[in-house]
């Protein structure tokens, strides 16, 4: 499997060493102002409306420069952005930050503040507001998301949400790749809330499953708001 492991990173670095050299997986991370913030995948922006004003920019990229393991961040390090890449904060929520992305449902990679006294869990349960809006995405061939529809009736949420509620978790769950990786689409729930929560759903030909913190099965009847 590959597009789904994404959401179990959790630490700064990777790190996998032989004789000569270490050889280093940076997790994405930017440092500004110093505050250490680590990108989330579980949210997404909601509205382009709530970037607030910019709260700095990368000084370097560590990615591809730095092979000590031992390396200490420093003010403007970024895991992967090129320098002069801007950072901005979020309208009411100073624990995040953005990025510009293009490639990013509604532009933005988001970030959040690491503390003690503060973690962004994103589970799908911590969800405490009416959702008003799913968006439902297609992978494309280059892991781009592609919107397939928009469910804004309170009928319609309702009935996925339902499905989704209704799965079975399954944290043993092995899909069937005979035929290759399974089909990888995308749920956004959107609230009232600045930040939207995303979740990867699959379907590798047998069996339907999504990820909302653990791997859930899910009824066959989730097809229908997925494909129709």
């Amino acid at each position: 499997m590959k597009k789904w492991i994404w959401l179990l990173a959790c630490s700064l670095f990777l790190v996998s060493c032989n004789a000569q050299e270490s050889i280093i997986e940076w997790v994405d991370f930017v440092k500004i102002n110093g505050n250490h913030y680590d990108r989330i995948h579980t949210g997404i922006l909601a509205d382009s409306a709530s970037i607030g004003e910019k709260i700095g920019e990368v000084k370097f990229k560590v990615a591809g420069h730095v092979n000590d393991a031992n390396y200490k961040t420093k003010e403007g390090d970024a895991s992967f952005w090129e320098k002069g890449t801007k950072v901005f904060s979020i309208k009411g929520k100073p624990e995040f930050a953005a990025i510009k992305a293009k490639d990013e449902i509604n532009g933005y990679a988001i970030y959040h503040k690491v503390s003690k006294d503060q973690t962004f869990q994103g589970k799908y349960q911590d969800i405490d507001k009416a959702i008003r809006q799913i968006e439902i995405y297609k992978e494309d061939k280059d892991n781009h998301p592609v919107l397939l529809r928009t469910l804004s009736e309170k009928q319609e949420i309702q009935g996925l949400t339902q499905i989704l509620n209704e799965g079975k978790t399954n944290s043993s769950f092995n899909p069937n790749t005979t035929q290759g990786d399974p089909i990888t689409y995308r749920l956004a729930f959107y609230t009232e809330e600045p930040i939207a929560y995303l979740y990867p759903l699959f379907y590798d030909g047998e069996q339907w499953f999504w990820i909302p913190w653990d791997t859930d099965l899910l009824s066959d009847e989730v097809e229908r708001f997925i494909t129709k």
